[in-house]
């Protein structure tokens, strides 16, 4: 044979192997031929190099009981340094006050207002009464809930917080936070219930009205589906629980008639997401077509504004400013300065702009929600949230050679110290992948033994070889659907932890349709990740993508866990 022939059989057999290669070797199934029904028969037929890893135990860490108030080492383990979070303004004057502001992944401009007036605010170097000291203010804008854990759990305190409402305030006084209010209307916002313009035009037609009531009876006739954030981690989620309590019994909204309506409501809501983004992705797929979100961030959305009607609801989100801890009267004086600067013309003619003071004439629709009662309302909600139904949980690791050093040993550590989170009775499994799939711990009660294998499974990590994560998944969904089998009303989610990099194994493409049909959420979780990839995950399903640093995995696993279990 020639040089020449020899060299163009080479060609086509490399040819022949890279394309395969890049139809991940079997075309499995055909599009749109996959159902729920035979999911099941279809992941089977894909050919994915599962290892069943030896169970060994562990020594679970010591955590505190459930019911105490961990000790301050604890939380300062759970959360991350502030100091990962820049500050966005840093002030100079001789008076310096740091403020925190919340920020969402809802499309708020808050940020950019709080912003824009700090850095004009400290230019005009403002002195305090009988003295030439100058006042500023730093702001450091963290996410919502976390800013909340910081001040709650005592690991920070800044001088002073913008909280979305005065829930807030009234949630850190009860739980002991010596927090006072300075300016109880910084930026004006509301939260309401948006409805998808044709329901909004029926209920109109058969209820005469939309407003709290018409909802309500709307949701439960099965004439709109519903759906709110998570309340123990979204301002707009927490002000819809409790003002619905409020509305089932205005003078005691934990009242037996107003937990047993709420339950009642809970149980034909359609969708409770761990962000307003999950909460739009919802939308997206036809899952809900109502939903809460704030007016300022309605108002930034074209794609809402077009197809969804604004229906103000609950306490009015006004941004007000508290001082925090042990402050001084010259540090006080700051605050107040700056909270009464902010309502000035220029400041409020900005926020304007950006879609903040909308409707300033709406009143809030809560009577009565002091005394504890927050505290309480979100031990009802967290107790009730699952209707009954078993969680079944399965954590996807990446061991692949990328995850090695810092971010391998902080993703073990944050798996460990998140177990206090997760009840006995709800059902755990555990995979780890490089370039095979490793079943390190098989779907199961998380009793104590299933705590100690799970910790065991994880001191035996080693990060090395390829990244098989859509073969992962795959094997993950099979194992919840042989759970399905035996109990059609779990809960499931997949809990995907990686820094996103696939290298091997199938494409996300090759499964995306099996994925899609079997129903279950994805949250991806990313360590200095591809964040393209995890998000494309985490949108099949209405998952989430949460993008993190190697410091704050344990305390956004938590967050989760409040969420979902």
């Amino acid at each position: 044979m020639s040089k020449f022939k020899r060299l163009l059989c080479t060609v086509i057999v490399v040819s022949l192997v890279f394309v395969l290669c890049a139809c991940d070797i079997v075309q499995v199934y055909e599009p749109n031929t996959v159902t729920k029904e035979n999911a099941y028969s279809y992941m089977e037929k894909f050919n994915i190099d599962v290892r069943d890893s030896k169970l060994i135990k562990g020594e679970i860490p010591v955590q505190a009981p459930h019911d105490e108030v961990p000790d301050q080492s604890m939380f300062m383990y759970e959360l991350p340094d502030v100091a990962n979070y820049d500050l966005d303004v840093k002030g100079n004057g001789d008076i310096d006050v740091e403020i925190f502001v919340p920020i969402e992944n809802n499309g708020s401009s808050l940020r950019d207002v709080v912003i824009d007036a700090a850095k004009k605010f400290n230019a005009e170097a403002i002195t305090l009464e009988d003295t030439s000291k100058t006042v500023s203010v730093s702001i450091r804008c963290l996410e919502s809930s976390l800013a909340e854990e910081y001040i709650l759990n005592g690991t920070y305190y800044p001088k002073g917080y913008i909280a979305a409402n005065e829930l807030y305030g009234i949630l850190m006084n009860e739980n002991g936070i010596n927090i006072s209010l300075v300016q109880n209307k910084t930026i004006g916002n509301v939260m309401g219930i948006v409805i998808e313009k044709s329901k909004y035009e029926a209920l109109v037609t058969k209820y005469g009205e939309v407003n709290v009531n018409t909802i309500v009876k709307a949701n439960e006739a099965g004439d709109v589906s519903v759906g709110y954030t998570n309340p123990t981690n979204n301002p707009t989620g927490l002000n819809f629980v409790i003002s619905m309590l409020s509305y089932f019994d205005s003078n005691n909204p934990m009242s037996m008639e107003a937990t047993t309506d709420f339950s009642n409501f809970q149980n034909t809501v359609s969708a409770v997401s761990y962000s307003t983004q999950q909460m739009k992705q919802s939308v997206e797929k036809g899952a809900i077509d109502a939903f809460v979100i704030e007016r300022q961030a309605y108002e930034n959305d074209e794609s809402l504004k077009q197809k969804f009607v604004f229906v103000p609801f609950g306490v009015r989100h006004d941004n007000p400013l508290y001082s925090v801890g042990e402050v001084s009267e010259e540090e006080l004086q700051a605050l107040k300065f700056f909270g009464t600067y902010l309502t000035n013309d220029s400041v409020q003619n900005y926020a304007t702009s950006l879609g903040f003071n909308k409707d300033e004439t709406y009143e809030s629709t809560v009577a009565n929600y002091s005394g504890g009662m927050i505290s309480e309302i979100l031990e009802f909600w967290k107790q009730g949230k699952a209707s009954g139904k078993k969680i079944v949980a399965v954590f996807v690791a990446d061991k692949s050679g990328s995850m090695s050093g810092r971010k391998m040993t902080a993703l073990k550590d944050s798996l460990k110290n998140a177990m206090q989170y997760v009840g006995e009775d709800n059902k755990v499994g555990l995979l780890s992948y490089n370039s095979y799939v490793y079943i390190d711990l098989p779907i199961s009660e998380f009793t104590v033994e299933q705590q100690e294998y799970f910790v065991g499974a994880i001191d035996s990590w080693k990060a090395d070889g390829g990244t098989a994560t859509n073969d992962a998944l795959l094997i993950a969904l099979k194992l919840i659907e042989e759970e399905r089998q035996k109990d059609s009303s779990i809960k499931p989610i997949i809990i995907l932890l990686s820094d996103g990099y696939t290298g091997s194994g199938y494409s996300l493409s090759s499964m995306r349709e099996l994925i899609d049909v079997c129903d279950v959420p994805i949250y991806t979780i990313g360590y200095e990740a591809d964040v393209k990839e995890l998000e494309r995950i985490a949108e099949i399903n209405q998952g989430a993508f949460i993008n993190a640093t190697s410091d704050d995995v344990a305390y956004i696993l938590k967050t989760l866990f409040d969420a979902e279990m």
